[in-house]
């Protein structure tokens, strides 16, 4: 959502256009950019801010006191106003169920909320099956349902395929991958997105594998309460996304810090597909927390959440401001401002509450 971005969006594309998991709280600049010229309808489930156009219209669930984080996800907020335009895209429910799946929103075992509405719907349309795992008394453990995917005929674990649909759109995003995804979706595996998806996946674990081998030998750059690393162009040719699912992955590995904040920068590519190239020199920025520190955010509530620091740090340093839960948020800063984004995020999380 950075503000040349939103411009050309708004300049190039004369139809009503619809922002969907991101826009949230980029709504006062999307009503800058927009200034009454079109209908512009936001679907978000990140924390939002509300529009100064009227023509600017802001669905994000937080404004409906659903939880952007665990009751519902941006899959399943599209899937449910997929309904509202036409009762007959209920066979779409199983597409709710992927999503959320794919970030994350059954951590605590099960989908709930909009979430389990959407599963329901999936089940009851032979899209979805659930399978219940035992529970262990003896250590206290909640059992855990598994879904599977019954929807293109040969059953499927759900997660395999949600991950299968963040490779093409993630690291393919440069790639045409986008394009894929969707068909994907639409249809299941087929043999392009497979051969699409093995040359992707060997990009992503060689970039990895250079990336982790490095910080394992030289570590973090650490600050007060956070740990950071340059990525470079070491990700390139993947899509900017690719940042955060590599801090995903290694956030509770044994060289981190469990009690510190992860950040990793990713140099932002000149091209945006389907927009063109622009004068820029940006890096994106990604952040994730250890399971350890997200007890302390989201249960204990004795630490502040991304949500809150990254918003409130990238606004002094002049970076774009969107998408952020407390356990999972990004920005988009200028390149040589990296420092000055850390000593931000520290300043605040000391100044917590």
């Amino acid at each position: 959502m950075h503000p040349p971005i939103v411009a050309r969006i708004h300049h190039r594309f004369p139809s009503t256009i619809l922002y969907v998991d991101l826009g949230g709280k980029a709504a006062p600049v999307i009503s800058e950019v927009n200034r009454g010229q079109r209908y512009t309808i936001i679907l978000d489930h990140h924390r939002p801010e509300k529009p100064s156009d009227p023509e600017v219209v802001n669905l994000a669930t937080d404004f409906y006191g659903l939880s952007g984080g665990m009751d519902i996800s941006a899959s399943t907020a599209a899937y449910l106003f997929a309904q509202a335009l036409d009762a007959g895209n209920r066979d779409l429910a199983y597409l709710g169920v992927v999503g959320a799946v794919g970030d994350a929103h059954d951590r605590g075992g099960r989908l709930v909320g909009e979430n389990r509405q959407a599963l329901m719907d999936a089940v009851t349309l032979g899209q979805v099956h659930i399978e219940e795992e035992e529970s262990r008394p003896f250590d206290g453990a909640q059992s855990r349902e598994q879904y599977t995917l019954t929807r293109f005929g040969d059953p499927l674990p759900v997660l395999p395929f949600a991950m299968a649909l963040t490779t093409l759109g993630a690291p393919g995003y440069n790639m045409g991958g986008p394009d894929l995804g969707v068909r994907m979706c639409l249809e299941g595996r087929f043999q392009e997105a497979q051969q699409e998806l093995e040359k992707l996946n060997q990009i992503k674990m060689a970039a990895y594998d250079k990336v982790l081998t490095r910080l394992k030998q030289e570590g973090f750059r650490d600050s007060r309460h956070t740990q950071w690393f340059m990525a470079g162009n070491d990700f390139a040719p993947m899509g900017v996304k690719t940042i955060g699912d590599f801090c995903r992955q290694i956030r509770n590995e044994d060289f981190v810090d469990l009690e510190k904040y992860v950040v990793g920068f990713q140099v932002m590519a000149p091209e945006i597909p389907g927009l063109g190239a622009f004068d820029w020199s940006l890096v994106k920025v990604s952040m994730r927390v250890p399971s350890p520190l997200e007890k302390k955010i989201l249960v204990d509530k004795t630490m502040p959440g991304l949500a809150y620091l990254v918003p409130e740090a990238a606004k002094q340093v002049g970076g774009s401001i969107d998408a952020c839960h407390d356990h999972s948020a990004a920005t988009v800063i200028s390149i040589g401002r990296e420092e000055e984004l850390i000593a931000a995020m520290d300043t605040l999380v000391s100044d917590a509450p």
